[in-house]
């Protein structure tokens, strides 16, 4: 008897598992859009609007246009590529369990998104850019951004 329990425990949760996972969207392969980028010192995606004084760090803010490729989802699992005009990098990202939000990681930084349909926004922040320990202290920038899935 109490291995007829153990048995339709372990089914019932094998199966929510599945149920969750197969409710999954499969995501789009490409999604273009706009970064909205403001940041502080030599940050991996500034573009210099004015000159600061010696010492100084540089106050930056831009909008540029972005895309995003997906190239791997195992499930909730992504790897994409990440491209702006001075910018590219790998993400990798983790679906929700009701697939609705997505948290990435990068190098430099980390953010989440919310898709809604065939929209993914979002926002997030980064730090450095060099590699260095001091460049990773005195530079730092936030991000919001929105795509649109391309056909």
């Amino acid at each position: 008897m109490i291995k007829l329990i153990i048995a339709i425990t372990v089914l019932g949760f094998s199966s929510g598992i599945l149920a969750q996972n197969a409710a999954l969207p499969q995501l789009p392969k490409n999604w273009s859009g706009i970064v909205s980028v403001t940041a502080m010192g030599n940050t991996y995606q500034t573009k210099v609007n004015s000159t600061s004084k010696v010492g100084e760090m540089s106050f930056n803010s831009f909008d540029i246009p972005a895309t995003i490729t997906i190239l791997k989802q195992e499930g909730r699992h992504l790897e994409f590529l990440y491209r702006s005009a001075n910018y590219e990098s790998r993400y990798v990202g983790t679906l929700s369990m009701d697939g609705k939000q997505i948290q990435i990681a990068y190098q430099q930084g980390s953010g989440s998104y919310t898709l809604e349909g065939n929209k993914l926004s979002g926002c997030g922040s980064g730090r450095g850019g060099k590699g260095t320990f001091k460049d990773w202290l005195n530079s730092y920038s936030t991000w919001c951004e929105e795509f649109t899935a391309l056909p």
